[in-house]
């Protein structure tokens, strides 16, 4: 054999093997198979084409270099990433929740209590709730105190759509505001009391005007009562500007012995009549 073809066999032989060769040891892959077949067509048809000499090298030595080429890094194809899992409930929807594709409790009005669950539903931003979605209403009136005016009615006071008392309403009735005999001089315990009622009428003196009503009871003529009442009725008012109560907002009225609550025949009734009323008067 000359040894111009003996080179080529060598050569051919090589470039096979390098077509074979990968960093994957394991075993051939398709990959592989593909260089080995490549490499040695390569080899095998430069060489048949050349009738002798160092035509018949060059071919053998570039289909070598073809098989080397094509497998040089023994790399495979990368695998697509898998999907990203969808992202978990932060929090685990309450039994009863409208829930969304991915089981997550919706909540329309962002009030902090979820859809199924609301009963309130298109709260305004902002607006404090209770726990089933509802705008709070601190004096029960059916106002929710984010548009209550007068917040802190007294319960079962019958108030207009803004949340103020209706005129004619009686927001507050106090027994025991007692004065010195036969004069408007309030008591201690009087004090006390009215004390207790100006977080109430603070509530409403900007949006009501209220009658500061006096009453007495039967004993002494009709017309010494119906002064004295008149009297008391006044230094109550002014009390109740010294508390800072609005002096625009307090009427004083005083109506004697003409409404009594009780009998004036037993020592309860009589202190029953002795009140003070506050009406809204518009």
């Amino acid at each position: 054999m000359k040894a111009s073809v003996k080179l080529t066999a060598v050569t051919l032989a090589a470039g096979l093997l390098a077509g074979c060769a990968s960093t994957n040891t394991a075993e051939v892959n398709n990959t592989n198979l593909f260089c080995s077949i490549s490499g040695g067509v390569a080899g095998g048809a430069a060489t048949g084409a050349a009738v002798s000499g160092p035509g018949a090298v060059g071919g053998a030595v570039v289909g070598g270099m073809l098989a080397v080429l094509l497998c040089q890094d023994g790399e495979t194809a990368p695998v697509p990433a898998a999907p990203a899992a969808p992202a978990t409930c932060p929090v685990e929807p309450p039994a009863g929740a409208l829930l969304d594709a991915n089981g997550c409790a919706f909540d329309s009005d962002n009030d902090g209590v979820v859809d199924g669950i609301d009963m309130c539903a298109n709260t305004p931003e902002g607006v404090a709730v209770d726990l089933v979605g509802c705008p709070l209403d601190e004096d029960k009136d059916a106002v929710p105190d984010y548009q209550d005016k007068c917040l802190g009615t007294p319960l079962g006071t019958i108030v207009n759509p803004e949340g103020c008392p209706l005129e004619g309403e009686k927001i507050l009735s106090l027994t025991g505001v007692n004065f010195e005999t036969n004069k408007a001089t309030l008591t201690a315990d009087a004090k006390a009391i009215l004390d207790a009622a100006v977080s109430t009428l603070k509530s409403v003196e900007k949006n009501v005007q209220l009658r500061v009503e006096g009453h007495t009871d039967s004993r002494g003529s009709e017309a010494y009562n119906m002064a004295l009442s008149q009297r008391r009725a006044e230094a109550v008012v002014d009390y109740l500007v010294s508390q800072g109560i609005d002096a625009n907002s307090l009427l004083p009225f005083g109506m004697g012995e003409t409404q009594p609550v009780a009998g004036n025949d037993t020592a309860a009734g009589q202190a029953a009549n002795r009140r003070v009323d506050f009406i809204v008067s518009k």
